[in-house]
């Protein structure tokens, strides 16, 4: 409740004593100051991986479409958004890499373990920007190995990154040397081995299958060779200020499903995500 002083030093509870103009003046700064609260807790606050960003912000349009209810979404790598969290900042729906940090977080209350649910599995794929048109399905080892004989093929930083380090692995279980800078380039990011490929810097590049779905000429999915697969879950934050109920129910529509798809994304259904499927 507000406590407004009057002309007198008196403090007048609840109603205001005096001229009516006042009590306008009070309801108009009444409304003002809660208008925004009241708009924020209308938002949806959504934290996902930067790769899922296309996809994020394509279902975020179409729940707003449906329920006139916002989606603030903010991209940072798994760790980066637990980190925040953490901290205290305002988190309510999160899209992280299935994984340790997952379960640490779930372990620490940064988010609610009851509610992790794998959502979305993402691909390793070779992509150049000239070769045969469209993708090639099913190719195997000696294919991979032979296509990028001789060019200088782009990863992500190994290091930094999820993708690199898939990469490099891929590289050196299928024979091919990883070690030749002349023959390799580095990027900060699956997104930065798109721009490489752009600026003719590299002739090839394995990204993340969100990161292809357009504008190249050669596209061949990679085999995961016994790595485990890239899979996301979508869980609810520690202390959300929204309803997710509703929108995480979305997240398995038909409607939400298509759009991911589009993306590049492989959703996740409920048999494959109780364990049947072709996990």
């Amino acid at each position: 409740m507000r406590i407004f002083g009057g002309n007198d030093g008196k403090k007048a509870v609840g109603l205001l004593s005096g001229c009516p103009w006042r009590w306008v003046g009070a309801a108009l700064l009444c409304a003002i100051a809660l208008a925004p609260a009241a708009a924020a807790a209308r938002d949806l606050v959504v934290y996902g991986e930067p790769t899922l960003e296309k996809a994020l912000k394509s279902v975020g349009s179409l729940w707003q479409a449906r329920t006139g209810t916002r989606v603030n979404l903010f991209v940072a790598p798994t760790d980066l958004s637990y980190a925040q969290i953490d901290r205290g900042v305002r988190c309510d729906v999160i899209f992280a890499l299935a994984g340790a940090a997952t379960e640490e977080a779930a372990r620490a209350k940064i988010i609610q373990g009851a509610t992790i649910t794998r959502a979305l599995r993402n691909g390793l794929v070779l992509v150049g920007t000239k070769g045969a048109a469209g993708p090639i399905d099913g190719a195997n080892v000696a294919d991979i190995s032979r296509l990028i004989a001789g060019e200088r093929l782009a990863i992500a930083n190994p290091e930094r990154d999820p993708t690199g380090a898939r990469a490099l692995e891929l590289l050196r279980k299928i024979g091919i040397a990883a070690d030749d800078n002349r023959a390799l380039a580095i990027a900060e990011s699956s997104a930065g081995v798109v721009n490489l490929l752009a600026t003719d810097k590299a002739r090839l590049g394995i990204v993340y299958s969100t990161d292809a779905t357009a504008g190249f000429k050669l596209l061949v999915p990679l085999p995961l060779l016994d790595q485990p697969p890239i899979e996301y879950v979508v869980a609810q934050a520690r202390d959300p200020q929204s309803d997710t109920q509703p929108f995480m129910a979305f997240v398995k529509s038909a409607a939400a499903q298509a759009a991911f798809k589009s993306a590049g994304l492989a959703p996740i259904d409920d048999a494959q995500a109780a364990g049947g499927g072709n996990d």
